[in-house]
């Protein structure tokens, strides 16, 4: 049996609205049954928190930097939880908190690997590969992929002494529907792999899907899944919503069978804000994704 650690990260010092740093208790307080069937241990960060700061305009560059100070300790923090259950053979769930703690997630996982490259699915509705020069907040939950590609702040991109965490041939977006020109500029100019959610429509998520992992076949890979890749009406508790998204239904079938790939290593679900949820949906869809895709890791 293979063991699944569960490392909760209690952070919204990424994004506009910090309602998803409650998100990570309200999922490990509703934990369903089969992920008490399995070893699990439940890592949770009490980083410091922010004052909710929901006015539209950009981040002070100074106010964003300190965040970034925020960020960079939690990072750490999580890179360590994450590169310790790897090397020690589990596999990691990792549930936020907003999508800045990807930074963390992906720079552990680099560093278990040890020199290995490492591939990484990344299903969202926006690109998050700004910088503090291209962002229109400066909210660091736009920037997770940009950093994890190489640009943006030097103590995040360095994070675990490996630089870069990922080459832009080993990365995939799906499902992307909203962006700005600076983000989607850097990843055209870096050659990433982006599916639209209008190609995941027209082309079938299975064929998306089994296209991304057949150009990752070759390498370790992980998945992070921002819950707003998906259609508003099935994932409402989320930071920003944005219409006409990925359902549920149509990547079941996509992603059933991903656990039994050796190649996997982790499972990432970001960006969960209970207190926009409607009658528990998102919370429900967010354990639904992980039942499907980390289920069959029990079975070996």
């Amino acid at each position: 049996m293979h063991q699944i650690n569960i490392v909760g990260v209690g952070s919204g010092w990424g994004a506009k609205d910090i309602g998803t740093a409650d998100g990570t208790k309200v999922l490990l307080d509703q934990i369903p049954p089969y992920f008490q069937r399995v070893p699990v241990i439940n890592s949770f960060w009490h980083g410091k928190q922010s004052l909710c700061f929901s006015n539209p305009k950009p981040l002070p560059l100074e106010q964003a930097k300190q965040h970034a100070e925020h960020i960079f300790e939690m990072s750490q923090w999580l890179s360590k939880q994450v590169k310790t259950c790897i090397r020690q053979g589990s596999k990691p769930l990792i549930l936020g908190g907003d999508h800045s703690i990807a930074i963390g997630t992906w720079s552990g996982a680099k560093a278990a690997l040890q020199g290995e490259d490492m591939g990484l699915i990344w299903i969202d509705a926006h690109m998050d590969a700004h910088t503090f020069e291209t962002s229109p907040s400066r909210n660091i939950h736009g920037m997770p992929l940009a950093i994890l590609l190489g640009y943006g702040e030097e103590r995040l991109t360095n994070l675990e002494n490996t630089y870069p965490k990922l080459m832009p041939e080993n990365l995939c977006l799906i499902g992307t529907r909203s962006f700005e020109e600076g983000e989607a500029a850097l990843l055209a100019q870096l050659g990433v792999q982006v599916y639209s959610v209008k190609d995941v429509q027209e082309r079938g998520c299975t064929n998306v899907f089994q296209e991304v992992r057949h150009k990752l076949s070759a390498r370790r890979f992980g998945m992070s899944i921002d819950v707003d890749a998906f259609d508003p009406t099935e994932a409402p508790g989320t930071g920003i919503s944005e219409p006409n998204g990925l359902k549920l239904q149509d990547i079941k079938e996509a992603l059933q069978n991903l656990a039994q790939d050796p190649n996997f290593i982790a499972l990432e679900i970001a960006e969960f804000n209970p207190h926009r949820d409607i009658n528990n949906k998102t919370c429900q869809l967010v354990w639904q994704l992980a039942t499907l895709i980390i289920g069959g890791f029990n079975e070996g």
